[in-house]
């Protein structure tokens, strides 16, 4: 396809470079143009058709294209032939436009100064974002219905929005709970708080049940040939 069509996806960043989530031993991208090579070596220019080889993409931020914790979310800018699926695509060639550090790195001091030193080093062209929000912001997706594709929306940002007015909406009630036998008659101190036990419970258990949600919305589905999930090569 002409021109270069904008992606998202996952990188571990290391002491030397952002290595892909799986055959991270072949090293990390390379820091202008990173060639696709296909890992069981057919003899064919990858990306193949009836072949998972590639670098791989999806179309829209969100989802198992980005995570809030552990590896560092990026924006690739891919090149020449494309596989296109229903919500990402395998590209023949692919430079990293724009990368976030990880939480654990954004929050030391010391790593973050390294990491951004290394990468700047390594990747001249990319820029270095300390919030995946202000990176996508900077960076959006290209509008690909042009191309016949309509990719589905991100529903983990409902399931983020729910997560964060339930944990809010429980501290303060819970407090509140707390507090009232202190403000109130007595005489129902006993099963008060009982009450308060099982409120917190509950909260909890709906809490988690959303992070385990977003968890699994967040975690690539690679038996989904078609959505050609970012955490492969």
């Amino acid at each position: 396809m002409p021109g270069e069509l904008r992606g998202y996806r996952q990188f571990e960043l290391r002491a030397d470079g952002l290595y892909p989530l799986v055959y991270s031993g072949s090293g990390p991208w390379e820091g202008r143009f990173e060639q696709a090579r296909c890992a069981g070596e057919a003899d064919h220019s990858p990306p193949g058709v009836d072949c998972g080889c590639g670098l791989y993409g999806w179309y829209l931020p969100g989802g198992s294209a980005m995570v809030l914790i552990g590896p560092a979310s990026a924006v690739i800018a891919a090149r020449g032939r494309c596989v296109l699926g229903d919500r990402g695509f395998r590209a023949a060639q692919a430079r990293i436009e724009a990368v976030a550090l990880p939480a654990g790195v954004r929050w030391n001091p010391r790593a973050a100064s390294g990491a951004r030193r290394m990468l700047a080093q390594r990747y001249p062209r990319t820029r270095v974002y300390s919030s995946a929000r202000q990176m996508v912001r900077d960076h959006p997706p290209h509008d690909v219905h042009a191309l016949g594709i309509d990719p589905p929306c991100d529903r983990t940002r409902g399931y983020r929005a729910a997560a964060a007015v339930t944990y809010v909406t429980g501290m303060v009630l819970t407090l509140v709970l707390a507090a009232l036998p202190l403000v109130v008659a007595h005489g129902f101190e006993r099963w008060w708080v009982l009450f308060v036990f099982f409120f917190v419970l509950a909260w909890q258990a709906a809490l988690v049940w959303l992070l385990a949600r977003l968890v699994r919305l967040q975690t690539p589905d690679t038996r989904d040939g078609g959505a050609y999930a970012p955490a492969a090569r």
